[in-house]
């Protein structure tokens, strides 16, 4: 899963090592050692992931037929 930042840009949630306040915002560690800043608080970014993912459950049952609500594992 992604996690949606500013603008259009995504973030595999499986290339982040840590999210750490700084400020008003977020400082991103990736494994392969880059440090990505967004303006979002972790708070924010927890949010913005949790929506982006009901909305991809939602799309790809909707492409599959099924009705929406069930198990979203």
């Amino acid at each position: 899963m992604f996690i949606p930042l500013e603008g259009e840009g995504l973030i595999s949630i499986h290339r982040i090592v840590a999210l750490v306040r700084q400020g008003g915002g977020t400082v991103v560690h990736l494994r392969d050692g880059t440090i990505l800043t967004t303006g979002f608080r972790p708070e924010t970014l927890a949010k913005r992931y949790n929506s982006f993912r009901k909305e991809a459950i939602a799309n790809a049952r909707a492409e599959l037929g099924r009705p929406a609500g069930g198990s979203e594992r």
